[in-house]
């Protein structure tokens, strides 16, 4: 009787050891294409443009929707999770991904396409605070740093690996593919959640939802996003300001309502956290410079070096392969250092910042290999590091029922960062070319300013032998200037991972 019972904890372990890592791999499974297709389309969009017949600033609303969806709704879908079960919500969010997916595959005209690409981010949003969420239920506190490190190491991985992928898929006006890759993935990962991975819920949450404190954070957080996603591709303008002030004006009111509530939607006491806060905002301003200026150094590769899209994605894969091969070391390393990780945190902050601050040396002589590989070498450290180490202690800082809402605020810090860099050093980039441009004076002839100013905007040089070392110089200023504005983002990026607590073992 008793080799009976012995036997069979034995083999309940053994499920549950399984459970456990089949449950890891449907979590990465879940964040690698929701973070993939943020950047897989930026390489497709001209062929989208000329195969749907559609103009570039309306085709380029199929990455805003994208990021709107995903800034604005994993906070709300996390503590959803939390009330309903992370699970339900996880298996839900990667069903309607896949399905959008293939329906963005078929679209037939670029409206079409911009609904089911919003759809598609709903579906991203809710998949993204239960990657985290899932893993702190089933893995131990002393295995808690490798799981997360896999899964964000993984997270970063996708990002970097988008415009690798875009490249690949992209030939002619054959884009459809960047969307259908998606399909296989999502049935496997869905065939992983229904089998392996089991149900985390708050059970002491109170089951109604706080409706009023929902719509209050996602009218906010949009209006706030909106903004800057309008300013990207308008300017900063009237009408980017008014959505910035009425999306704070809102987020005011929830702080008003959510402190008066017995069961809010957002425990605001979290944010009197240290070890909470502060990781959130070193991320939000690591992803405003490194996934910000993402895109743009995919314009400069190819536009301005003239790399085709599969070179100019190819040329991100030696960060791609230094994450993939550092990120189970460094999540090895922070569980082991958990008093030190504060410091883990600084180090990833300043390795990527010298990346920025090396490109700011780049000059007219520079090629790949001597400009922007070491950049991108330094990256490919750097980004395992810091969102290893800032995820750990954001997870870390919350007890487990609230972990939904902490992985919400770790990917909304990241997405709108995102959105938010963008935007930014898309407006700082095009002021400094513009300004560049104005004060070369007579070397460029008055009727061709213009021209050569909507050229260099998007880091093409205007084909007249003449005036191309000009225009190319300006090109090159603003994208070290650029350079340097990310460097010095890290300066408050350090400072906030200084004030992060010491760790104190449970």
């Amino acid at each position: 009787m008793f080799k009976k019972n012995v036997d069979e904890l034995t083999k309940e372990s053994v499920i549950a050891t399984k459970s456990k890592w089949l449950t890891l791999v449907a979590t990465c499974l879940g964040v690698l294409l929701l973070n993939i297709d943020l950047f897989i389309i930026n390489v497709a969009l001209p062929a989208i443009s000329n195969n749907l017949h559609a103009p570039l600033n309306i085709v380029s609303w199929t990455i805003s929707t994208y990021v709107l969806m995903i800034g604005v709704l994993p906070i709300g879908f996390g503590r959803l999770g939390d009330i309903w079960g992370q699970k339900r919500l996880y298996l839900g969010g990667v069903i309607l991904f896949t399905i959008a997916s293939l329906a963005c595959g078929l679209a037939t005209n670029i409206m079409w396409l911009i609904i089911f690409r919003t759809i598609q981010g709903v579906g991203a949003a809710a998949i993204a605070p239960g990657t985290l969420a899932l893993l702190v239920r089933v893995f131990p506190k002393e295995q808690r740093g490798l799981a997360i490190g896999l899964n964000g190491g993984i997270g970063g991985l996708g990002l970097i690996a988008g415009p690798v992928l875009g490249g690949l898929l992209v030939h002619g006006d054959n884009w459809r593919w960047i969307f259908f890759i998606n399909v296989p993935l999502g049935i496997i990962t869905i065939l992983l959640i229904v089998l392996f991975v089991m149900e985390s819920r708050d059970e002491k949450a109170s089951k109604s939802v706080d409706w009023l404190g929902l719509v209050l954070l996602s009218g906010g957080l949009f209006g706030v996003l909106f903004a800057f996603t309008r300013a990207d591709s308008n300017g900063f303008d009237l009408g980017s300001f008014y959505c910035l002030l009425i999306g704070f004006l809102t987020l005011f009111m929830l702080i008003v309502v959510e402190g008066r509530r017995a069961s809010p939607l957002i425990d605001l006491s979290l944010f009197k956290n240290t070890n909470f806060t502060m990781p959130c905002i070193s991320l939000f301003l690591f992803s405003i410079a490194l996934f910000g200026s993402q895109p743009y150094w995919s314009l400069f590769m190819q536009n301005f070096w003239e790399f085709t899209p599969l070179q100019g994605g190819l040329a991100f894969l030696p960060a791609t392969v230094l994450i993939a091969l550092l990120q189970p070391a460094v999540g090895i390393l922070c569980q082991r250092n958990m008093k030190k990780l504060r410091y883990i945190v600084m180090c990833g902050v300043i390795i990527v910042g010298l990346s920025f601050l090396y490109v700011t040396q780049m000059d007219s002589q520079s090629n790949f290999v001597n400009g922007l590989l070491p950049a991108l070498l330094l990256r490919g450290v750097g980004i395992p590091i810091l969102m290893t180490s800032t995820s750990l202690l954001i997870m870390n800082s919350v007890p487990p029922d609230k972990a939904g809402f902490a992985s919400g605020m770790l990917n909304m810090a990241r997405n709108i960062g995102t959105a938010m860099g963008v935007a930014l050093l898309g407006q700082f980039f095009s002021y400094d070319v513009s300004q560049g441009l104005l004060q070369l004076g007579n070397n460029i002839p008055q009727a061709k300013i213009a021209d050569a100013l909507a050229m260099a905007g998007q880091f093409m040089v205007f084909n007249d032998e003449a005036i191309k070392p000009f225009i190319s110089t300006v090109i090159l200023a603003g994208f070290k200037g650029m350079a340097m504005i990310c460097a010095v983002s890290f300066i408050p990026a350090l400072l906030s991972a200084i004030l992060i607590k010491k760790h104190k073992s449970s």
